[in-house]
């Protein structure tokens, strides 16, 4: 961190600083936004949504066929064993 002259007023500010203290003139180099980084919230959300699709679809799918199967079962098993 070093210090550098404000263009604005000419007061000593702080490269990580994110405005001059003394008339608030932006300075280059402050703290960094939080959409600054490689992930913004559009794609940890959209990253999110992928991941949860792909763990849960076959889960689901998986229970439908359990379901099916039951009843396909049922309805065999009632006409194969039903009292003549």
């Amino acid at each position: 961190m070093a210090l550098i002259s404000c263009p604005e007023c000419g007061h000593r500010v702080s490269t990580a600083a994110p405005a001059c203290p003394s008339c608030g003139y932006p300075v280059a180099g402050g703290v960094p936004h939080a959409g600054d980084g490689p992930f913004d919230g559009r794609t940890v959300g959209k990253f999110a949504t992928v991941l949860g699709a792909w763990l849960v679809i076959p889960h689901i799918a998986r229970m439908v066929g359990i379901v099916v199967f039951c009843m396909l079962a049922a309805f065999v098993g009632y006409f194969l064993f039903r009292g003549s």
